[in-house]
């Protein structure tokens, strides 16, 4: 098949397009042809092929004012891109571009599957100024009930269920989260947990509590430094991070007196992330709005406690080591009850890359009339 992904962002900004570049390299390594339309962030070439993957980026995005002026632009770009083109599928993702994207496929009778990476809904109001949340939370209604897809794909039952009223599209549940084994296996074998405990100062005797995850609204962190600031067990909080929010926390850390029990890492590398959740004694994710998030896979994939809000897709895991709170009030109580990590197998396989893609593949396959062999990757 040929498949044109159209995304606003792409590779290699972000842990979600790091993902989704992945994605097109295990359907492409499965024979398939993949064109990518995105736009300019910085100062990439407006063309390029990499490893087999047409990139084009004919637009910059931006402020909302640019955003806008991109999903304007789209639609004559990709009626003239299209034409002559032997695409199959069309795959969109993001709200922003799902308007022309879905236009453009159907005038030229191919099949628009879109992906719906988050589904805030009226928690917009709880994440950003009024204005921006009615924006936020009005395009989410518009572009899922008149996109003109042939299928949506959410990455849990959840979002399914409250999608489901707005469209009569096919709802297709894929989680496109998933886990890099080699990765994992060598965070498992070779982390050295003392010499990562004594580099980020952590005493043997204080719990190792951590959280992984970009600095925004969403992610909550502010409220779960607070509920940590009362708490009298030894323990040190590490977030491993970047964001917006950055500034706002460590002046809570300030005024909550917790500059020796909340540390501010940054963003580290990949394998260096991984080394750190096999390090700590429990991850935690305080989030108002998920989907189904790597970290939490990762952390389970590496054997450790995890005390997650209960949102999206998070209660749809399969775990035991996995613990759903609906109050981070719930997190010291939980802990002081002794909780310890079991030993589990499967969730390295069940959020396989090759798993995830096979059933992209299917979705294609079927929705084009194309026979295909399943090949592994």
């Amino acid at each position: 098949m040929n498949i044109l992904l159209v995304a606003e962002h792409f590779y290699p900004y972000g842990g979600a397009e790091l993902s989704l570049w992945r994605l097109c390299g295990a359907l492409s390594q499965k024979g398939h042809k993949i064109y990518v339309i995105t736009a300019r962030k910085g100062g990439e070439v407006n063309f390029e092929v990499k490893d087999g993957v047409e990139i084009y980026r004919p637009f910059s995005t931006g402020n909302t004012v640019r955003r806008f002026i991109f999903a304007l632009r789209l639609y004559p770009y990709l009626n003239k891109w299209l034409h002559g083109k032997n695409v199959n599928i069309v795959y969109n993702l993001g709200f922003v571009p799902t308007m022309p994207v879905t236009y453009s496929a159907v005038k030229y009778g191919i099949p628009a599957v879109t992906m719906l990476s988050h589904l805030c809904g009226r928690k917009w109001f709880k994440l950003t100024m009024p204005l921006s949340a009615l924006l936020n939370y009005f395009m989410e209604i518009f572009t899922i009930r008149f996109g003109k897809h042939r299928a949506l794909v959410v990455q849990c039952h959840d979002s399914a269920r409250k999608v489901a009223p707005s469209t009569q599209a096919e709802i297709h549940v894929i989680c496109n989260t998933f886990l890099d084994p080699d990765g994992v296996k060598e965070a498992e074998e070779n982390t050295d947990t003392k010499r990562v405990r004594q580099t980020l100062g952590i005493g043997g005797d204080e719990l190792f509590l951590l959280f992984v995850g970009a600095l925004i609204r969403t992610k909550n962190v502010p409220s779960l430094v607070r509920i940590l600031a009362g708490w009298r067990t030894r323990f040190r909080l590490v977030l491993a991070g970047e964001g917006p929010e950055r500034a706002k926390i460590e002046g809570l850390i300030k005024q909550l007196n917790l500059e020796g029990k909340v540390i501010l890492l940054g963003q580290k590398p990949h394998d260096e992330t991984l080394a750190i959740i096999k390090t700590c004694d429990v991850l935690l994710l305080p989030s108002i709005c998920e989907q189904v998030p790597n970290v939490v896979l990762e952390a389970l994939a590496l054997g450790k406690l995890v005390l997650a809000t209960k949102v999206g897709g998070i209660p749809e895991i399969k775990s035991a080591n996995l613990h759903l709170i609906d109050n981070l009030e719930d997190i010291s109580q939980i802990l002081e009850g002794g909780i310890v990590a079991k030993k589990e197998d499967g969730i390295i396989e069940e959020y396989s890359l090759d798993n995830v893609a096979g059933q992209y593949e299917r979705l294609f396959a079927r929705l084009t009339g194309s026979k295909i062999k399943a090949k592994r990757v």
